[in-house]
């Protein structure tokens, strides 16, 4: 593992998405996360897309 995104999806005192769908550095360096919103009758439908800084920092190099 290289990094426990638990209390990211927590930080925002809501509900904490299950699954992670999609990760990815951008030009500017940082390494975004978005999660499955499932889209589903029993699904609250929201999509959490976190912005964890420097690729480097938030993978602990």
């Amino acid at each position: 593992m290289v990094r426990d995104l638990l209390p990211d999806l927590r930080a925002t005192n809501g509900y904490v998405q299950e699954k992670v769908e999609g990760v990815t550095v951008g030009g500017n360096g940082n390494l975004y996360v978005v999660t499955d919103n499932d889209g589903l009758d029993d699904a609250n439908g929201e999509t959490v897309f976190l912005d964890l800084g420097s690729a480097g920092s938030a993978l602990g190099g």
